[in-house]
């Protein structure tokens, strides 16, 4: 075993459950399924922390079943590295809450201080 030190060790991860996404909400809800179509919410937080130069300080990965569940939402949790801090974990709707949701990563995850 070998200890690494990855960027994003400073700041955190942010996990996106992709059974919510893939399986959940089109066996549930086909309508929200229609309306998400082809967007992915863990690609799109991607591109946009590498638009704005934080990809790599800030990490965005897909994760399997967090045991957190709400109709017509993705479960998404913001696991900050920072001492003292602790995950927070939300539900959002993946169109609607994009862009609050990426305020909230930069705060937890010090957008200050990276």
């Amino acid at each position: 075993m070998q200890p690494v030190n990855p960027k994003w060790k400073a700041s955190g991860l942010v996990l996106v459950c992709e059974r919510c996404s893939k399986e959940r909400i089109p066996e549930e809800d086909p309508d929200k399924a229609a309306e998400i179509g082809d967007f992915h919410l863990r690609d799109w937080l991607k591109e946009r922390l590498k638009a704005d130069g934080l990809w790599g300080k800030i990490r965005a990965i897909n994760t399997s079943c967090m045991d957190v569940c709400a109709r017509r939402r993705v479960t998404v949790a913001i696991d900050s590295q920072r001492r003292g801090a602790t995950a927070q974990v939300f539900i959002v709707d993946p169109i609607d809450d994009r862009e609050e949701l990426y305020r909230t990563i930069l705060a937890e995850l010090g957008e200050d201080d990276l």
